[in-house]
């Protein structure tokens, strides 16, 4: 490996950087995600049936007990709920203003699941990039050899080429996993979304029938 490095020119550590930088934002996303990727669905129950029972303060309490996304936007409905309900909001209203304020505070969630995932796709297409660039330092070092040699040396111009083909190879070796990752990632933010989305709809509705069936009772 180190005889690559040294082989491949100047532009082999830069290259090389950028795959230390990706594989350390690879596992520190997976690490965050792991710890978001937790079942909520018996957690999301209990919260209802504390609403439903009209303990809020408990539901509260319970998400604050909890880590993970689902539970922070739940606890941002569920405090605006209690907010409206002790100034004695109408039905209507405590539904639209629990739901904005999920809404609102969504996007805190999803960009802390994205946090430097973005990095990744900036490397994919830089990683390549560098590559070119050594491959036609790579070729002008192997055709400046030729010009300046009175014989002409097979080693000098494969020493050139050489160095031209692994930059290359190396620039893709580096982009393409990090393509798969990202692509990975972005799939695995696009479904903590739409679980948020779920959590929230699924709280607001329950608000909403909960307060409708309280009323005609």
């Amino acid at each position: 490996m180190l005889r690559y490095l040294l082989d491949g020119g100047p532009l082999m550590w830069p290259i090389l950087l950028e795959s230390i930088i990706a594989l350390a934002i690879f596992f520190d996303r997976l690490k965050a995600f792991r710890s978001a990727s937790r079942d909520t669905s018996a957690m999301r129950k209990m919260i209802l049936q504390l609403v439903g029972a009209g303990k809020i303060d408990d539901a509260v309490r319970l998400c604050e007990e909890t880590r993970g996304p689902v539970a922070a936007i739940l606890l941002v409905g569920l405090e605006r709920y209690r907010r409206m309900l002790e100034l004695g909001r109408p039905l209507g209203e405590i539904k639209e203003s629990v739901s904005q304020s999920m809404r609102d505070y969504a996007p805190h969630v999803t960009d802390a699941l994205e946090k430097r995932v973005n990095i990744l796709l900036a490397i994919a297409s830089t990683a390549p990039l560098l590559g070119m660039t050594g491959t036609v330092t790579g070729m002008i070092k192997a055709f400046g050899a030729m010009a300046g040699a009175e014989m002409l040396s097979g080693g000098v111009v494969a020493a050139g080429i050489s160095e031209a083909l692994i930059t290359t190879a190396a620039g893709l070796l580096v982009a393409v996993p990090t393509v798969l990752a990202y692509n990975l990632l972005s799939n695995k933010v696009e479904q903590y979304t739409l679980a948020l989305e779920d959590a929230a709809t699924e709280l607001v509705d329950y608000i909403y029938v909960n307060g409708l069936a309280s009323r005609a009772a």
